[in-house]
């Protein structure tokens, strides 16, 4: 009996692997048929390829309107800090610019999509492409998009540089800015614009000058798809009126133009007064 059992053992421990595998084998066939066959996510500094932007595209025609869906702001504005704030500047300036970095967090952005976006999900599946991926397109194209709205005298080295500096200052400062004078809180707060800027201008310039060529070439078909921050100058919102053009307001062509002035005889003021000898020629 004691060899009857061997022989049935060994007979039956192959066929037990072999339904085993063949098991394993149809569960992994099942699981491929939903996994997706890239899964790594495209960084701002990366290019994108002709292929991806219009695997890209495709997602986009998916979706209502032919748009992203409502895309969380990464162009953080400048501080406001409040006049009650108690923390050394130094402490506010550090926590300023964490938070800017955390808006270019693609999971922060993902939950602000949240899972009950049925239509994007089903654009995605069908296009084999992640939620985070499709994210970091829209990041990477949408700073694309938004450096070639620079004017040429937007050096974003310059900026960097000089907004730096700017910001190792305030770095250095201890008072509670509270403590601060209404002239001193409107002047750092002034300077403090530059930790936005900067921001900005780091991101900026890590795009790849063949993605800003990618979005020109196909600018009728992105500009209509990304989100709007994008399609404007980035660093517009920011400009210093005073410094940068030497004038303490902005003028508005079309409402200050001189064209919108009229004159008419029925509105005109005219006085009684006689009018002024003519003055004798000087000889």
């Amino acid at each position: 009996m004691t060899g009857m059992k061997r022989i049935l053992t060994s007979f039956i421990n192959p066929v037990i692997c072999c339904c085993l595998l063949s098991t394993v084998s149809l569960f992994h066939v099942g699981c491929s048929q939903n996994s997706l066959d890239y899964t790594e996510i495209k960084q701002i500094n990366e290019k994108v390829t002709e292929a991806e932007l219009k695997k890209y595209l495709k997602v986009i025609k998916l979706l209502p309107q032919n748009k992203t869906p409502t895309f969380p702001s990464v162009f953080a504005p400048a501080p406001t800090w409040s006049h009650i704030r108690s923390l050394p500047i130094e402490d506010l300036v550090n926590s300023e610019q964490i938070n800017l970095s955390q808006q270019w967090d693609i999971q922060r952005i993902s939950d602000h999509f949240g899972t009950r976006n049925r239509t994007l999900k089903k654009a995605l599946l069908r296009r084999n492409i992640s939620k985070d991926q499709f994210i970091s397109y829209t990041l990477a194209l949408g700073l694309a998009a938004s450096r070639t709205q620079l004017r040429k005298d937007q050096n974003l080295e310059e900026v960097i540089e000089k907004g730096n500096k700017i910001i190792q200052k305030l770095q250095l400062e201890k008072r509670p800015f509270s403590s601060l004078s209404l002239e001193e809180r409107h002047r750092t707060l002034h300077e403090a614009m530059w930790i936005a800027r900067v921001n900005r201008a780091e991101r900026l310039i890590q795009v790849p000058p063949e993605n800003i060529n990618l979005v020109r070439r196909h600018w009728d078909e992105i500009k209509n798809s990304l989100p709007p921050e994008f399609l404007k100058n980035p660093l517009d919102d920011l400009t210093d009126t005073l410094e940068e053009r030497g004038t303490p307001f902005t003028i508005n062509e079309k409402e200050d133009s001189d064209e919108l002035l009229q004159w008419t005889k029925t509105d005109a003021i005219i006085g009684t007064d006689q009018p002024s000898p003519p003055s004798k020629k000087i000889r």
